[in-house]
């Protein structure tokens, strides 16, 4: 009898368990409604127990997730996710931001299969202290940032008007664990403050210009009057009052879900009030130090979220360097913070003092006074290249004496300038990137913000196919936007995390191979970019093989300029003295960096042969991504061709009678003419031409002919 007894209650439990696996739980969720942040990722949390056949209940239920605020020696941002028995799961939290992320992770191993029963124990808090984005923002054609002269630029004004953007786009911030959003501007504020001493700079609605710029305008509109009603057109009716308000709704939202907004100027500007009032753009005139001074303190007591603001002394100045221009925003910039803080005493706002055209001593030497908040530096860490190396040298070089000369906390300006159309994805080259940026400048207090100066991280507006058209560039990006994000925060995700988020993204093909050839074609853009490297934005666009001036043909590439400084490459003509003097090399060739290339193409074709073969029906975003892949490959082919073909040049330059590597230089430079059809083929299949702000038109099928160009002038070298 007991036996039977026995069996009977252990197949009711049996059953039960297997039920409950079934059907799910019936899920209790305690946590603060009352804290924005916490109502985020419970948000999140909820979706994702729902998504997973479980009930979310208040009452009578079978497992319980509950929030904790603090434990010893959590700090910002961190949480602890810690089980209670078989049937409850504790986040403890150091802050409300921690909190969130708590919940945000703990959703994420739910819907990433690992289920309510299959959740470990973790305890994460930030690697890098605080990590931003940088957006360059074109308000209005009468307030441009650094360069509208793009099509990305032009075309997103409007939507910079759009509360769903900006909703959408600070959601996707948080969920990859960014906190920080940087503005970049030039002078906005005419069209978003009210200036009660200055009303005539003060403007209504939106404009954009009333023609298309092209390639030869420069990035102030070739001084246009763009208050001339003639030269814009409006897309969009809004008030003053309206666009205030609106901005408010933006900022209100990101500090609510623990978003900091740092607003960063070019100097010096005065859009909108120039020629009014007696101010101009030259930092000799008071009028304008005193308009500017005013223009700030009215800026924060209209929008007190805003935690920094951002200077440099490198653009639009005409004073000199050494001083004159650290002292001008000092009594600009700087002073106007102290006025909006002595009637607003509670306040902190940072201030951060770029070192592009200045130095630790002269910043410091003028600087030294400033009590109303945090002074923090930044430095253009791997220039304007984020795509190129791990072990960017430059700030070792540039600017560490001074940081720890004046101990002062320093953001690392991370520039993406070098990649703005494929879809590029390498978690190693990520997780490589982090864990070699020297965290001892933060200083615990600093970060950093990533983003172009010549591309506007909006909406997409080239892609030919209607259902991917006007897609958010954090949707489009979204693997590269999370690598950088989450890395960032939490160093130890492995390839298995980023395989579970591409199966759960593309649940249509392996997520193994799919790994494995996205990264093989994201590694072609960083090694081109080592082999030639180049500091500047306008410089080098690595999708078109193209500079500010148009297309780099070797003698104005790879026989101008060097690889990377400590990337152990030798340059062409390197190679050419190895070959001339029968020396065995001594560093990486063109020839190896050449056959790397080839190698990372061929294994991208052979994956995306796999890919196209195997996958089930596939969404239009996996068929775009793929064929991004595709064209990364083809792209690859024509640098490792066109490098080849320059070292086999640089050797028949350097002696004449050496015909034969001529003969092998015009061969290769054939290739490369049959490999760019092929890039431009593929990519041209699903993009529009487009203007780059900084470097020239991206129109593959225009670079084709450049491209046979080339080719005729290098076989007309021997005759």
């Amino acid at each position: 009898m007991f036996r039977s007894n026995w069996w009977c209650v252990f197949a009711c439990l049996l059953f039960a368990g297997m039920l409950s696996d079934a059907w799910g739980d019936r899920v209790s969720i305690q946590y603060d409604a009352n804290d924005p942040m916490q109502v985020f990722g419970v948000g999140d949390l909820t979706a994702a127990l729902t998504s997973t056949d479980n009930e979310i209940v208040s009452e009578q239920a079978d497992f319980h997730i509950a929030f904790s605020q603090y434990q010893p020696g959590m700090g910002p941002q961190s949480f602890r996710i810690q089980k209670e028995g078989t049937r409850g799961i504790r986040i403890f939290h150091g802050d409300s931001v921690g909190a969130m992320y708590g919940a945000l992770e703990l959703a994420e191993d739910i819907a990433l299969g690992n289920g309510l029963q299959g959740i470990r124990e973790k305890a994460r808090k930030p690697y890098v202290p605080h990590r931003g984005l940088k957006f360059n923002i074109p308000l209005d054609a009468r307030a441009p940032s650094y360069d509208d002269t793009g099509t990305s630029a032009h075309q997103n004004i409007p939507v910079m008007w759009e509360w769903e953007f900006w909703k959408s786009f600070i959601d996707q911030m948080i969920r990859n664990r960014y906190d920080t959003l940087t503005l970049w501007v030039t002078h906005p504020y005419p069209g978003m403050v009210r200036l009660p001493e200055y009303p005539d700079a003060n403007y209504d609605d939106v404009r954009v210009l009333a023609k298309p710029v092209d390639e030869h305008g420069d990035r102030h509109w070739d001084r246009l009057d763009v208050f001339d009603p003639a030269n814009t057109k409006v897309v969009k009716k809004i008030t003053l009052d309206e666009k205030i308000a609106f901005w408010t709704r933006v900022f209100d939202y990101a500090q609510a879900h623990g978003i900091t907004i740092h607003l960063y100027h070019w100097n010096i500007y005065t859009f909108g009030a120039e020629g009014k009032y007696g101010i101009t753009d030259s930092g000799k005139n008071e009028a304008t130090v005193r308009y500017m001074r005013y223009c700030v303190r009215r800026m924060l007591e209209t929008y007190p979220q805003i935690d920094g603001i951002g200077v440099a002394a490198g653009e639009h100045f005409d004073l000199p360097q050494g001083g004159a221009r650290e002292e001008w925003l000092w009594k600009t910039y700087a002073l106007g913070i102290k006025d909006y803080c002595r009637d607003h005493p509670d306040r902190r706002i940072t201030f951060i003092f770029r070192s592009l055209m200045s130095n630790a001593d002269n910043i410091m030497d003028v600087f030294a006074d400033y009590d109303v908040g945090a002074f923090h530096t930044d430095h253009k860490y791997a220039r304007a290249r984020v795509h190129s190396t791990t072990t960017s040298p430059y700030l070792d070089i540039e600017y560490r004496d001074g940081l720890e000369k004046f101990e002062i906390p320093c953001w690392l300006n991370v520039r993406n300038d070098d990649l703005f159309i494929f879809r590029w994805g390498d978690p190693d080259y990520v997780r490589e990137f982090w864990a070699n940026i020297p965290r001892d400048v933060l200083r615990s207090e600093a970060g950093y913000f990533m983003g172009p100066d010549g591309f506007v991280q909006g909406k997409e507006f080239v892609i030919k196919n209607d259902e991917l058209a006007g897609q958010m560039e954090v949707d489009k990006h979204w693997y590269r936007f999370m690598m950088f994000g989450r890395l960032s925060y939490d160093l130890t995700l492995t390839r298995d995390y980023f395989e579970k988020r591409l199966a759960k993204h593309f649940p249509e093909t392996d997520p193994e191979c799919l790994y494995e050839t996205w990264q093989s074609a994201s590694q072609i853009i960083p090694l081109v970019n080592r082999f030639f490297f180049r500091v500047n934005d306008l410089q080098f666009s690595p999708e078109g093989c193209i500079a500010k001036e148009g297309f780099l043909t070797v003698d104005r590439s790879f026989f101008a300029h060097p690889p990377l400084q400590g990337s152990g490459i030798l340059s062409v003509q390197q190679y050419a003295q190895k070959i001339m003097q029968n020396e065995s090399f001594d560093g990486i060739t063109p020839m190896d960096v050449a056959d790397t290339l080839d190698a990372n193409s061929a294994q991208t074709l052979a994956g995306l042969k796999t890919l196209r073969s195997t996958a089930k029906q596939s969404s239009p975003e996996l068929l775009s991504t793929l064929t991004d892949l595709e064209a990364m490959a083809w792209l690859g082919k024509y640098y490792a061709a066109k490098i080849r073909g320059a070292a086999e040049l640089a050797v028949y330059r350097a002696d004449r009678t050496r015909t034969d590597h001529h003969d092998r230089a015009v061969q290769q430079f054939e290739t490369a003419v049959h490999q760019w059809t092929r890039y431009a083929d593929v990519a041209t299949s699903q993009y529009r031409p487009q203007l780059f702000s900084r470097t020239h038109y991206m129109d593959w099928s225009r670079i084709l002919d450049d491209v046979r160009q080339e080719l005729e002038s290098v076989r007309a070298e021997a005759k």
